[in-house]
């Protein structure tokens, strides 16, 4: 009996050790007697699925709030846009180039989609409930990750601040402060921001993300992004804020609604 208990707690032991070093990472390995038991081409599929697994319910995705009531900002811990760019989309034919933003665009309310270096911006229709939407969205983001896809399938174009050998003295500048004093606090809110041209004293930008339809928007744009400009670069008269043909429909549309309600 006694014989019996040492052997069954080998066993056990065995296992355990084998789960430890399949789910830590190292390479799985099993004892030389048993090598005839599992082909290594049979282990390394189920191992990696089981780390997936493992990832996806551990993995710990923070919700953080943004000054636009509407968006909501989502941390999951891990690299979302690995190479440091942002990707956003605005509608559900605009995702195919994203397997996590077609999967959002399914969710009841979802809006908007915004890819940042670590984060992801949800946006949603005003009147459909965070409560109802939250459990689909943490779902959907840890099945994805678990998944080991790439966040995009299409290499994203260079970074719209990146400057030039060609670009005049005080593009570069404007482009220097965008990048390194407007572009982390605007991320820090769940957007960004993307630099459009310089025309006449005019600095064209576009909000994307949580800023895009926040109602502080134009705030941020005069009191925050064309103070410190002018500030710093004499030839900025003001800063004019750009949106995209579909942008410029929904809000043609809301503006519309608001003034039939009113």
């Amino acid at each position: 009996m006694q014989r019996q208990v040492c052997s069954v707690i080998n066993i056990l032991k065995r296992t355990f050790s084998l789960q430890a070093r399949t789910i830590s990472g190292r390479l799985l390995t099993l004892p030389n007697k048993h090598a005839s038991l599992l082909s290594r081409s049979q282990v390394r599929p189920s191992a990696l699925r089981s780390v997936r697994t493992m990832l996806a319910r551990t993995m710990f995705i923070q919700a953080e709030p943004t000054p636009n009531q509407d968006s909501l900002k989502f941390i999951p811990g891990v690299p979302v846009m690995k190479d440091g760019g942002t990707a956003e989309f605005l509608s559900g034919n605009s995702a195919s180039i994203s397997p996590l933003a077609k999967k959002l665009f399914q969710i009841d309310g979802v809006r908007g989609v915004f890819f940042g270096p670590d984060f992801i911006t949800i946006s949603k229709d005003p009147d459909a409930p965070w409560q109802l939407m939250k459990p689909d969205i943490y779902a959907n983001i840890m099945d994805f990750f678990a998944s080991g896809q790439p966040i995009v399938t299409e290499a994203q174009p260079p970074s719209d601040t990146e400057i030039k050998d060609d670009d005049p003295e005080v593009v570069q500048m404007i482009k220097e402060l965008l990048d390194t004093r407007v572009r982390p606090a605007i991320q820090d809110d769940g957007g960004d921001i993307e630099y459009r041209g310089f025309d006449n004293g005019i600095v064209k930008l576009k909000l994307k993300g949580a800023c895009r339809s926040c109602d502080s928007s134009v705030v941020t744009l005069r009191n925050g992004i064309e103070n410190m400009l002018m500030h710093y670069i004499p030839e900025v008269t003001c800063v004019e804020q750009i949106l995209d043909e579909e942008e410029a429909i929904s809000q043609f549309e809301f503006e519309k609604l608001e003034k039939k309600l009113g």
